[in-house]
């Protein structure tokens, strides 16, 4: 007996620890599929924090790091670090090197991010000793973007499109198509700081071509502004500005305000360039606006150097122009941190103190930027800031004298300007080709108009030959046209009536099926009443009355469930001939609740569950009083039928025009698969309730049917054990301004 009570515990255990890791298994599994919904990072970053309680461990591993690295997205280092160092640690516990892998690389990445070399550098390393026992790993993509970067740091963009390249072969070659946007992403950033900008902007429209087939994408933010950002720098002002447009509302879409302030910063430039000077400085103050609310002093820089630009070159309020320069500069000063956004902001911001004191022939101060330029433009080996450190050296010597170097630097100056133009010269070449081919075509029909003038002159001999047959020809068609048209026209009629007789036939196996439903049902409630009247005068006879108030409650409930399923049946079959009218009163929405809510009083204290009319205020509208009956005794009457100790909660609320309304309950909630079967009228649709409470699967079907008739919405989520919710909304406005003429139409099926 002793060991049949062991073995019958072991049971028991493991019968629980197998749910519990279903249960698991299942919380993973939902967790990767929303994860592929969700284009928001805050909605994203919620969804693991609820999450990551309910999964096993390598489960908790693999949403700890997807969180770091979402952190890092939104450029919030620390908290990228943190969720990246809790990630390791459980991959270490669990002995998972594919994922500790990923860890690591993640955390190369950011501290690449972060300008951490040799931090990054460490665990690259590492993550390339791991990432040997899986050649056809997905982590590797991320290995080599984090080498590209690192190349980019050092100015090395050779080395870092090659490891771009490999990312693309990797992605490709494996079909990791989830990743091709981001390597067609780096593959553009880094041919923009060689000036490639036609291979940026192609590098950037693949990128947005794979993310558009997706239902929701994320990164379409980025992308977009970095194909602004290409014709932009290749001077097509116009396209430029069309992009940006499109990357600021995708931010709104996304909630990343960290790229919606890069984006206002860029856009801005192109509006200065495309003399939209008004718009530019709008844009300039959304820069800053986002950057003080973020705390991003490189952006409030990057906005004080943008300002400056407008009044300097769109306005020549060289006063203001210069307060700008040395406002951007002195900030970038203070919040440098050897970024690499920052050393581009740096840049940046010493070619603008450069350019304001030539203009101001300040040439000792002028001087001492120059330099501090080139020393800079050296180390980032921008083609960019290199073409504007020759222009000034250029202008500087001329004006102190020296003219050799002045011509010197000139020449230099042209020679990097001819370069990042190459692009466009080859764009200008291949449209004069075009040109020239369209120019070719166009000669070579001019000879074929002569030779066919020459033919015509034969043509016209044999066209009293070809009259007489095209008469003849044409009176055969319209005998023909007739005939398909006579035929046409009995195929439809004939189509017409087959759908009419499926029609009628689908119509009569629903009355049918319906009707079979009902007579078992009915039979099965009418049956306690048929015995009722014996079994009570027994109890009665035999002095037992608790036996005959339990009796009593039974009969009540079976009639309390008849009632209903009559008034149902009622309310469908008139609906099914044609027969029920809307007629559209003034009701209080909350008085009328309650009434509702009140016969079921005694059975909710029956169920031990209580029901509770939450309301904001009363509204009032206009609507069917009987449809409104309809529709909340079946969904209060069904949330009571399936709830025991619990609470049904009924909440009600105007929004702007619409009535929205919400019926929960703490009941034992439904499956997925009824869930999708709900408002349908099948078999077996209908389940009993907590005490045995049966139906007939219509009241549902009605509910929905009545909605639709109100022009309303209903939706309804549920879980296994945890309740139901339905949630309706209906017009308010639109139906005050109807025409009641119309409100006594009877409604057809």
């Amino acid at each position: 007996m002793g060991a049949y009570k062991i073995t019958s515990l072991i049971f028991i255990f493991l019968t629980i620890f197998n749910i519990s890791a279903q249960d698991k298994k299942e919380y993973c599994e939902q967790w990767h599929r929303q994860m592929d919904t969700i284009q928001n990072y805050e909605k994203a970053l919620k969804l693991c924090k609820k999450i990551l309680p309910k999964v096993d461990t390598t489960c908790k591993t693999e949403i700890l790091i997807s969180q770091g690295y979402m952190f890092l997205n939104q450029r919030k280092i620390d908290s990228s670090f943190y969720y990246l160092d809790k990630g390791i640690t459980l991959a270490k516990e669990i002995d998972n090197t594919e994922l500790l892998s990923s860890a690591y690389g993640k955390k190369a990445y950011v501290y690449a991010m972060n300008n951490e070399i040799e931090k990054a550098e460490g665990l690259l390393k590492k993550t390339r000793e791991l990432l040997t026992q899986y050649p056809k790993s997905e982590h590797w993509i991320l290995y080599h973007q984090s080498q590209a970067h690192l190349a980019d740091i050092d100015a090395d963009y050779e080395k870092a499109l090659k490891h771009t390249d490999s990312t693309i072969i990797l992605s490709e070659r494996n079909n990791f198509s989830d990743y091709l946007p981001s390597c067609y992403g780096n593959l553009g950033t880094y041919s923009i700081r060689v000036s490639q900008y036609e291979k940026a902007a192609d590098s950037f429209l693949k990128a947005i071509a794979v993310l558009e087939k997706e239902s929701n994408p994320s990164d379409l933010d980025l992308y977009y502004c970095m194909l602004a950002t290409s014709y932009e720098r290749f001077s097509q002002y116009d396209t430029a500005i069309k992009y940006f447009n499109k990357a600021i509302t995708e931010t709104y879409k996304s909630g990343n305000t960290y790229i919606r302030m890069i984006t206002y910063s860029r856009y801005a430039d192109a509006q200065r360039k495309n003399d939209l000077h008004t718009e530019a400085l709008e844009s300039v103050d959304s820069t800053l606006a986002i950057a003080r609310e973020l705390g991003d002093q490189t952006f409030i820089s990057d906005g004080l150097h943008t300002r400056a630009t407008i009044y300097f070159e769109n306005l020549e309020d060289y006063e203001n122009a210069e307060i700008y320069f040395k406002q951007a500069y002195k900030n970038v000063l203070n919040a440098h941190s050897v970024k690499r956004m920052d050393d581009m902001m740096l840049i940046s911001a010493i070619d603008g103190m450069a350019k304001i004191n030539l203009h101001k022939k300040k040439y000792t101060e002028a001087k001492k930027y120059i330099d501090l330029l080139e020393e800079k433009v050296d180390e980032s080996n921008v083609l960019i800031f290199k073409e504007a450190l020759h222009k000034y050296k250029s202008e500087y010597y001329e004006n102190i004298g020296q003219s050799e170097l002045a011509l010197k630097n000139l020449k230099k100056y042209h020679s990097i300007k001819d370069s990042i133009a190459n692009s466009e010269v080859k764009t200008k070449v291949a449209d004069l080709e075009k040109k020239y081919d369209t120019k070719k075509k166009e000669l070579e029909i001019v000879t074929l108009s002569k030779e066919k003038e020459k033919q015509e002159k034969v043509i016209v001999k044999t066209t009293l030959k070809q009259n007489l047959f095209l008469g003849f020809s044409i009176v055969l068609i319209l005998f023909l046209l007739s005939g398909s048209w006579g035929f046409y026209k009995l195929q439809k009629q004939k189509q017409k009536l087959i759908k009419a007789h499926s029609n009628l036939t689908e119509l009569n196996n629903v009355k049918n099926h319906l009707f079979s439903i009902i007579a078992h049902d009915l039979r099965g409630m009418l049956i306690p009443f048929q015995r009722s009247g014996k079994i009570l005068k027994y109890h009665i006879d035999n002095g037992n009355h608790q036996r005959t108030i339990e009796l009593a409650q039974e009969i009540e409930k079976n009639s309390d469930s008849l009632s209903s399923m009559l008034d149902n049946l009622l309310n469908w079959s008139l609906d099914q001939m044609n027969g029920y009218t809307i007629n559209r009163e003034q009701i209080l929405v909350g008085k009328q609740l309650k009434e509702i809510s009140s016969s079921f009083n005694q059975h909710a204290v029956y169920k031990n569950t209580k029901i509770e009319i939450m309301k904001h205020e009363e509204v009032c509208l206009l609507f069917d009083k009987g449809a409104f009956h309809v529709i909340f005794r079946n969904l209060i009457g069904n949330a009571l039928k399936y709830t025991e100790n619990g609470n049904i909660r009924v909440e009600f609320k105007k929004d702007f025009n619409r009535l929205l309304c919400s019926v929960i309950d703490t009941g034992i909630g439904m499956s997925e698969n009824q869930l999708n079967t709900i408002f349908k009228l099948e078999k077996k649709q209908s389940t009993t309730g907590t005490r045995g409470e049966k139906g007939i699967g219509l009241g549902l079907n009605l509910v929905y049917r009545f909605v639709k008739m109100n022009q309303g919405l209903i939706e309804v989520s549920s879980n296994k054990r945890t309740g139901t919710r339905f949630d309706l909304s209906f017009p308010i406005l639109e139906l005050l301004t109807k025409d009641r003429t119309k409100d006594s139409e009877p409604l057809s099926t």
